[in-house]
């Protein structure tokens, strides 16, 4: 069966959160950073201040806490200064009492509330408007980050994991032991299974050609005569078809075909959450990249051109059908590169013995 992500991605006001197929869930901060608009600036904050953005990712399991991290950058590529500190406000703008925190420098590049600075901050963070950076003794401003739908974002959070009403819960906390959290789902283990690809001497096939005509109405613009079209042996007689159909400004799209043998090519599905064989586009790949050696198909789909919102995935050879072994996905263009997209598809890949290093 296709590895399935826990949830949908929901929003919860200023807050995505989203859960992964092992329990792990991540809740970002997404207002202001998108095309949406900026949200209302706390009390006190000036105009031309810079949001920011607040992560916060949750393990499954009984002993888990949750890890949270800020940058106060546009985009995570820009490190965050090493001597910043945050603090908590009110509606009217004013800290909360006990509401300051030093951070630290994060291997990411954004900066860490220490681990045991987080249930203080949980326990603010509900009362609080939203969180304001700043570096230095003069703790003017840098950005900031709204905490409205962070209570809701971290509730469900819980309510997934099986927290609610236990000790191991930080909003709905409870009398129940934590221990009567369910532990940590285990990650599926793939094992992968090298392919080749065909000699570009190799015919394209007929019935290949007439599905790109029929299917690929930008395809003769953006790939001239189909020589972009690449074929690879999955073996026992078993060949895939990869045929660029169409390109858009940051974005293009392939199409997969798979022959057995002598027959008529049929279209091959690459499964996923929300995309079921059943999906006209189910066949359809954006941005792609193909490693046989490795046995792996990547593709990588932008909302916007700085490709910060998206998709991400991974489908790997098992010697029987690709499997999505990686999804991360954006949905808000909140200004945060992939390598901060929550990750809703996780897996084990074992490389192929001759990919093994």
């Amino acid at each position: 069966m296709p590895v399935q992500a826990q949830s949908v991605p929901k929003d919860y006001r200023d807050w995505s959160v989203s859960c992964s197929n092992i329990k792990t869930c991540t809740a970002v901060s997404i207002s202001g950073l998108n095309e949406m608009g900026v949200s209302a600036r706390p009390r006190g904050v000036r105009a031309e201040t810079e949001m920011g953005w607040l992560w916060l990712e949750l393990e499954a399991g009984p002993a888990a806490k949750p890890k949270i991290i800020y940058s106060a950058m546009y985009t995570s590529a820009q490190p965050t200064p090493k001597d910043g500190n945050l603090r908590i406000v009110g509606r009217d703008g004013r800290p909360l009492a006990n509401g300051n925190f030093i951070l630290t420098p994060d291997e990411s590049g954004a900066s860490l509330l220490p681990s045991a600075d987080v249930d203080r901050f949980i326990a603010l963070a509900k009362n609080g408007h939203a969180v304001v950076y700043s570096i230095g003794a003069n703790r003017q401003a840098q950005s900031f980050a709204s905490l409205s739908g962070f209570v809701a974002a971290l509730r469900a959070i819980e309510v997934t994991q099986g927290r609610t009403g236990t000790a191991a819960a930080w909003i709905d906390k409870g009398k129940s032991a934590r221990e009567r959290v369910p532990p940590a789902l285990a990650v599926p283990i793939v094992n992968a299974v090298a392919f080749s690809k065909l000699s570009t001497r190799t015919n394209v096939p007929k019935s290949v050609l007439e599905r790109r005509k029929a299917e690929c109405d930008d395809s003769e613009r953006y790939d001239p005569g189909g020589q972009g079209i690449e074929g690879f042996n999955l073996g026992k007689g078993r060949t895939l078809w990869s045929v660029p159909c169409g390109a858009g400004a940051y974005n293009a799209w392939s199409k997969f075909y798979l022959q057995q043998g002598n027959t008529s090519v049929m279209p091959h599905p690459f499964l996923g959450p929300e995309r079921p064989a059943s999906d006209e586009d189910a066949h359809s790949l954006v941005n792609v990249s193909i490693e046989p050696e490795t046995g792996q198909i990547s593709a990588f789909s932008k909302g916007r051109g700085i490709a910060d919102c998206g998709t991400a995935e991974t489908h790997t050879w098992d010697g029987t059908r690709f499997v999505m072994t990686t999804l991360i996905e954006m949905n808000a263009c909140s200004g945060l590169m992939p390598d901060f997209w929550p990750q809703r598809i996780k897996t084990e890949v074992v490389p192929p013995a001759k990919a093994k290093r």
